[in-house]
């Protein structure tokens, strides 16, 4: 008698994961090979605030070395910490280091007189290449141009600071026949400052630089310029006797020997 087949026998329970060794337990691998168990998700980075102000400062061109330092510094917190920032840092290093750089150039080439626009001088002190400069750069014998217009029939007038000093022989509107500083201190007032003018930038005064019996040509007048209330505390204190010709330019100067 042959024997009844037997039920099919009941599934394997599923394995109860967590056993040593086992999965489900964590740490440890499971059904697939894989890691179960729980994990922290990784922490976000800061941002290291020394480099932030760092670059931020080296942009704004601020205290000299100070990004400098603080950005070798943000660069040793950085790499103690494990923050962010090191761009920053290293920016704020390369951009001040350039700054620097960049300025110590400009004095240096403003000490040896390479980035002077001034006008070219021969051995005498004698204009021979124009250039631009200010009322206080003139000297006693130098030509100069001016956009201020000369007035007619007022010998002094508020005059621009700015001016090109020129050879005398190229066309200009002024020749300084005269040029002297008055003392420091306060301003002395308008009234002091042109009645100290008109005293020393006289007849005479013109008369020795034209040398004894020359004659002013006809279409050149005398005028003086003053130092104003707003410019005298930055230095301007030079008062400049000069002979101009109130329509236009002239040509050549009125100095003897000249």
């Amino acid at each position: 008698m042959s024997t009844p087949p037997q039920p099919p026998s009941s599934p394997e329970p599923y394995p109860q994961w967590g056993q040593e060794g086992q999965p489900g337990q964590p740490g440890q691998p499971g059904p697939h090979g894989g890691q179960q168990g729980w994990y922290a998700p990784p922490t976000s980075q800061k941002t290291n605030t020394l480099a932030v102000v760092a670059f931020v400062m080296s942009l704004l061109c601020a205290i000299p070395l100070v990004p400098l330092i603080l950005g070798i510094v943000a660069l040793t917190q950085i790499r103690d910490r494990g923050e962010k920032g090191r761009g920053f840092a290293i920016a704020a290093i390369v951009i001040h280091s350039l700054t620097l750089v960049f300025y110590a150039a400009v004095l240096a080439f403003g000490f040896t007189g390479v980035l002077d626009d001034g006008p070219e001088r021969d051995t005498a002190g004698q204009v021979t290449a124009p250039g631009s400069g200010e009322l206080q750069d003139i000297r006693m014998g130098d030509c100069f141009n001016t956009d201020d217009k000369m007035p007619e029939g007022q010998k002094d007038a508020e005059a621009s600071l700015s001016v090109t000093i020129v050879p005398c022989d190229q066309p200009h509107k002024g020749e300084a026949y005269a040029v002297f500083e008055l003392e420091d201190g306060p301003f002395p007032g308008k009234d002091e400052v042109h009645s100290t003018a008109e005293e020393k930038c006289d007849s005479t005064a013109l008369a020795d630089y034209m040398g004894a019996g020359a004659a002013l040509p006809e279409s050149l007048e005398p005028y003086y310029s003053v130092p104003q209330a707003s410019s005298w505390d930055v230095g301007h204190h030079k008062v400049t006797c000069f002979v101009a010709d109130p329509s236009g330019s002239s040509t050549g100067s009125v100095r003897a020997g000249d």
